[in-house]
């Protein structure tokens, strides 16, 4: 989970840059890509934190945390394609 968001501000980073110094076309493409390596990072974090601390109760939850990382999950991916496809032409 640290390295996604190492890469989560690097991909902000990276936006702020590209929103300055790139011209229209060929923005936010880096950016796109550094949220998909994020979003890789989240599901193989979350993949292992479900495997390695799975019980066999039945009232075992995992909290709070592990379903916000399955949140994060599924914006990263949202935000990661919305760069590569809606960018500005």
């Amino acid at each position: 989970m640290i390295l996604s968001i190492i890469f989560a501000v690097v991909a902000l980073v990276l936006f702020i840059v590209q929103l300055f110094t790139l011209e229209k076309g060929k923005r936010f493409y880096m950016t796109g890509a550094v949220m998909l390596v994020c979003w890789m990072c989240i599901l193989i974090a979350v993949s292992i934190y479900t495997a390695r601390f799975k019980h066999d109760a039945v009232l075992y939850h995992h909290g709070y945390c592990f379903i916000l990382a399955w949140i994060c999950f599924c914006f990263s991916f949202i935000i990661g394609i919305l760069y590569l496809v809606l960018r500005k032409k």
